[in-house]
């Protein structure tokens, strides 16, 4: 049976519905943009409704102007706030007012945390800090996943 999964246009009256009574959203993540900590189609977050209080190295679900729904992490909590997925350099502008959710439990590999779990947070301040190398690490993992995948071709 294929997996189909469902537009985020129509799961999000449902997810606002569950935050509006309180309750913590799931959300399957679907994307590449927040790997290595977050895998497309393995790992869930849960949802809060967001009340406009965030600070760096939350994750948030918000909408852009071309429509697209985004799950990335504020690097900079200002105005405007600066996200940047963890898998990706460039930086994005994000208004207040695009913000839909922020996560607040997420299930990685299938062990449930609250983003107040010590390892998650030593990530976080090592992710977020760093982001000025993320360019040249993203590259050279990319790029030694790409020669391994040539090794064991030429086997």
């Amino acid at each position: 049976m294929e997996h189909k999964s469902i537009p985020m246009e129509a799961l999000l009256p449902l997810l606002q519905l569950q935050m509006d009574n309180g309750t913590k959203a799931p959300l399957t993540i679907t994307g590449i943009s927040m790997l290595p900590m977050l895998s497309p189609d393995r790992d869930t977050v849960y949802l809060e409704k967001f009340t406009g209080d965030v600070k760096s190295g939350d994750v948030i679900l918000y909408r852009r102007a071309t429509g697209e729904f985004i799950l990335h992490r504020i690097i900079s909590a200002g105005e405007p706030m600066i996200c940047c997925g963890d898998n990706q350099w460039q930086p994005e502008q994000v208004q207040r007012e695009q913000v839909i959710a922020r996560v607040v439990e997420f299930n990685r590999n299938g062990i449930h945390r609250s983003v107040d779990y010590g390892w998650y947070q030593l990530y976080i301040f090592f992710w977020v800090r760093l982001y000025c190398l993320r360019r040249p690490y993203i590259w050279l993992r990319r790029r030694m996943a790409r020669l391994l995948r040539k090794r064991k071709q030429n086997k």
